[in-house]
């Protein structure tokens, strides 16, 4: 009868830490966008047209990151090419970084023109809403001063 009992607490408790891992998965870039946009909506309380503005900055951005991941599948593939020749050519792998970087800075580019373009449909309410946003978030991960 014991062994029973531990039998089944042993089964139980597996069942329960695989349905435990099970929901620690990755989210995509698009499900923690739209989580980011959500909160940014709820948190700010926007309006139908901030909202539609938003969800179209989200859509521009996650296009260019697809493209990003792209380019960093091809880098992978490039970079473990030159890892099994004879020889690294050094200046491949140089001019591939260079391109990576420039993708880089046209993306922060593009996120600084979308987050000014946005800023204009805020309320001095809305940008006083952010700004106490973001000085909380500094607190709570031990910023503050």
């Amino acid at each position: 009868m014991v062994k029973k009992g531990l039998y089944l607490s042993l089964i139980a408790f597996l069942l329960l830490s695989v349905a435990g891992f099970a929901g620690c998965r990755r989210h995509s870039p698009d499900q923690k966008a739209e989580f980011m946009v959500d909160y940014v909506s709820e948190t700010l309380d926007l309006s139908e047209s901030q909202k539609v503005h938003l969800d179209q900055i989200k859509d521009e951005l996650l296009e260019k990151g697809v493209q990003m991941r792209a380019d960093k599948a091809a880098m992978h593939s490039e970079l473990i090419t030159q890892l099994r020749s004879e020889e690294i050519d050094q200046g491949r792998l140089k001019a591939m970084v260079a391109e990576h970087k420039v993708k880089m800075e046209e993306l922060i580019d593009l996120g600084i023109e979308k987050l000014a373009e946005f800023h204009k449909t805020l309320t001095p309410e809305q940008r006083e809403k952010l700004v106490a946003k973001l000085e909380s978030f500094k607190k709570w991960h031990g910023h503050g001063e």
